[in-house]
């Protein structure tokens, strides 16, 4: 009887177990993939789910000599990402660039063949590189800056093409350029221009119509310097209509990043001027509210707490 008894204890644990790994299977976020331009892609999240999901958003630049990737989601997500470019070519994926080093943006890196070329600002190659990855912040097991994915073994996974201020890809119809502005989000994150696409991902400096999440204590971003590098963009690129937004379900257009940037540079000289008057973070974010011009932009109470009292700081 007690033998009877725990065979279908085991059975139906067994079976448990299998449901339970079928519900997470089914509860993984699917991705959504749109054509930006010929050869250009951008997989993407579904508008109808909540939260991180797939992570940020990754783009498909379709080469003559083979796939050129921007970003790689979450960990996990790598096989995901190879199954939607199979579904648009038969080229390999050759070339991953990085906009900067978290963990939502580079967790899958370690998921390709050690044979792709990656690319980033030097700034994030040394936060990859960093032995100090305990920023408490715990992301999926890990740190948020994901320089704990690239030690032992996957070493070999840290980039080494580097640039500091700008450099190019490929040529002709397949050329990129990247582009580096100034600390923002992060103090090495890349803007990644298609030119023949006339388009350009801005990783998280523009992850959605919103204001942004400063890293100041991991990557040494800066919410005194964001808007800054912000104009200096919007001054420097040419003939670029299509923006692809670091989380941005649906992608962007050229005047919407101008807006953005006035946006910020707006709360930049509200904080500024309260810090000046003597008054409190408290009584500077309870003063502010979103000028009617931007009314499409979101200004969460957090985001204007945090970006106010680091701009207080000075940082």
């Amino acid at each position: 009887m007690r033998r009877t008894t725990c065979l279908a204890m085991l059975t139906l644990a067994g079976v448990t177990a299998v449901v339970a790994a079928n519900e997470a299977r089914q509860e993984r976020f699917g991705i959504r993939t749109l054509e930006i331009a010929d050869n250009l892609y951008v997989l993407t999240s579904d508008p109808a789910e909540q939260g991180m999901r797939t992570g940020g958003n990754t783009a498909v630049f379709v080469t003559a000599s083979g796939v050129t990737l921007v970003d790689t989601k979450i960990r996990g997500y790598g096989e995901d990402i190879l199954a939607e470019v199979a579904r648009i070519t038969d080229n390999p994926v050759t070339t991953i660039i990085n906009t900067h080093t978290h963990w939502d943006h580079s967790g899958a890196n370690t998921e390709f063949s050690d044979t792709v070329d990656f690319v980033v600002h030097e700034n994030t190659a040394g936060h990859m590189a960093s032995t100090d990855c305990d920023d408490g912040a715990g992301y999926q097991g890990g740190s948020i800056k994901n320089c704990e994915a690239f030690t032992g073994d996957d070493a070999r996974f840290l980039p080494r093409i580097t640039f500091a201020t700008r450099t190019s890809l490929f040529s002709g119809a397949d050329q990129i350029d990247l582009y580096y502005f100034g600390r923002g989000h992060t103090d090495g994150d890349t803007w990644v221009v298609f030119r023949e696409a006339r388009a350009m991902h801005t990783g998280d400096m523009m992850a959605r119509k919103g204001l942004p999440f400063i890293d100041a204590d991991n990557t040494n971003g800066s919410a005194t310097e964001f808007g800054q590098t912000l104009q200096n963009a919007v001054d420097a690129i040419e003939d670029v209509d299509t923006i692809i937004p670091g989380h941005n379900d649906d992608p962007l257009t050229w005047d919407d990043l101008v807006d953005y940037a006035a946006f910020y540079d707006d709360l930049l000289t509200r904080a500024q001027a309260g810090a000046a008057a003597g008054q409190s973070v408290e009584e500077t974010v309870a003063a502010y509210s979103v000028p009617e011009e931007y009314s499409d932009f979101q200004a969460p109470a957090g985001r204007v707490e945090q970006i106010v009292g680091l701009i207080y700081e000075g940082r």
